[in-house]
């Protein structure tokens, strides 16, 4: 089946090659022919049981009102830590949360029914975003539904959290989604199945009714097939809430992503970092010489950047934050789950090791052992330390003159600091190493990241889908 994109799918519209009905009829199709049968990646967790009267319904408001965006009646898949408040459930691949229907949308859900698009139902991931055991827990792996697997071959691993909505998106099984981050659960599972993610300042995108690892680190963001289908996709999520104050802190501005993804870079400065204390090998050099090579034609200027990679702990600190975070976030849908606590999450999982325990849940049982009011000293002496070593890549920035960072090793240094990240494929992924570039900027300049993104995207056009995913073995 054709990958199209969010503006050949409005184009059809216009065209009148489809409505919203045959795109849901035509992905559920896909859906059932590969997630659930054939390879069964299971990178669905559930399909939205009012999908067709969405569907039906916006397809009347275009023919009397016209489209509300571009995303108007077009499906997606949202991640299955992220409320809808509906007759879909939020469970996190938990089992310990199959009953539990969220009372209130999560703050982007809301944005995106405004814009018009159908959530046609949500995705699998590793259980409580990968946050839940130290245990060689496996990346896709949650107790509800199972094992998420790669389009591109099993042997490679899905990596990261948000799996399903990475996999849905580079099978085909549906156009687009939204995954959520703490610290590389964008990035890395776009980076292992090929297609493009955006890591979101800090702030841009409300976290209110997603259930969290940490309130510093936690973001949403996109995950498409190409950058300008992650820009209009970002535009959409993004907006102030009065629930959520790290997004009181958004600079009071327009976020036009959709307008200007593909503005020519000449006005920014490019560094390409290189860490001294790491030995790459060389399809990873070369990748890194094609790029500079590439956008130093169309950046101001390039410069090179070097220095030792750090080893950052973060688990040290989001261990502190996940118990506080948490159980801040069952208090806001009390009555709708039995579950009210972290102590209740372990609980459920000893009454059923054989279902729920299978890898252990040592990092919940670690964090509950904290306070839960981030007040300890330990605590507060690691994230400052943190904080300070992430930073480096702004102070590079500033010091150097530097709009925008580009490196083909994914590092802590972003999700710890905030900055925004844009993942794209760096290569043909035709055997079981895949390969990514990740352009950085400095905080609140996500269009530069995705504007440098953009540019090399379409000078190299790098992704090929999954090699016939309908007959892999």
């Amino acid at each position: 089946m054709k990958e199209y994109t969010i503006k050949q799918l409005a184009e059809g519209f216009e065209l009148g090659k489809w409505t919203s009905l045959d795109l849901v009829r035509m992905y559920l199709e896909r859906i059932e022919k590969l997630d659930s049968n054939g390879p069964k990646l299971n990178s669905i967790a559930e399909i939205n049981p009012d999908l067709y009267e969405i569907a039906r319904e916006l397809d009347a408001e275009r023919q009397t009102n016209g489209p509300r965006s571009l995303l108007h009646g077009i499906p997606l898949v949202i991640k299955d830590n992220i409320n809808t408040h509906d007759g879909m459930h939020t469970t996190a691949g938990s089992l310990a949360l199959a009953d539990f229907i969220a009372p209130y949308d999560a703050h982007l859900v809301t944005l995106l029914k405004k814009a018009g698009a159908i959530l046609l139902g949500k995705a699998n991931l590793s259980e409580f975003a990968y946050f839940m055991s130290f245990d060689d827990m496996p990346s896709g792996y949650g107790s509800r539904f199972g094992q998420v697997k790669c389009p591109y071959s099993d042997k490679i691993d899905p990596l990261g959290s948000s799996t399903g909505s990475a996999v849905a998106v580079a099978a085909n099984l549906i156009p687009i989604a939204i995954g959520t981050e703490t610290n590389g659960s964008l990035t890395a599972p776009a980076q292992n199945n090929s297609i493009v993610a955006i890591k979101p300042t800090l702030g841009l995108v409300s976290r209110t009714g997603i259930i969290p690892i940490s309130h510093l680190q936690d973001t949403a963001g996109p995950l498409t097939r190409t950058v300008e289908d992650s820009a209009i996709l970002l535009e959409a999520i993004v907006g102030r809430d009065p629930a959520d104050a790290s997004t009181l802190k958004t600079p009071d501005k327009s976020y036009h992503f959709s307008q200007t993804f593909d503005k020519p870079i000449d006005d920014l400065v490019l560094g390409f970092l290189t860490f001294d204390n790491i030995t790459y090998d060389d399809e990873e050099v070369d990748i890194l010489e094609e790029a500079k090579t590439i956008l130093g034609y169309k950046a101001k200027a390039i410069k090179q950047v070097h220095f030792e990679h750090l080893q950052m702990p973060n688990h040290k600190s989001l261990i502190y934050e996940f118990k506080a975070d948490l159980n801040h976030y069952f208090s806001t849908v009390k009555g709708s789950t039995k579950i009210t606590s972290l102590k209740d999450l372990i609980e459920f999982n000893k009454q059923d090791p054989e279902h729920c325990l299978k890898h252990g849940q040592s990092i919940f049982e670690a964090a509950e052992e904290t306070s839960g009011t981030l007040q300890e000293a330990e605590y507060l002496e690691i994230r400052k330390q943190l904080v300070i070593d992430a930073n480096v890549l702004n102070r590079i920035m500033e010091e150097q003159g530097i709009d925008v960072i580009v490196m083909n090793r994914r590092t802590s240094h972003a999700p710890i600091a905030g900055n925004p990240i844009v993942a794209v494929p760096a290569k043909a992924l035709t055997d079981e190493t895949p390969r990514s570039l990740f352009f950085v900027a400095k905080n609140f300049s996500d269009d530069q990241c995705i504007r440098v993104a953009y540019q090399y995207e379409q000078s190299t056009k790098k992704r090929i889908p999954p090699k016939s995913s309908e007959t892999r073995t």
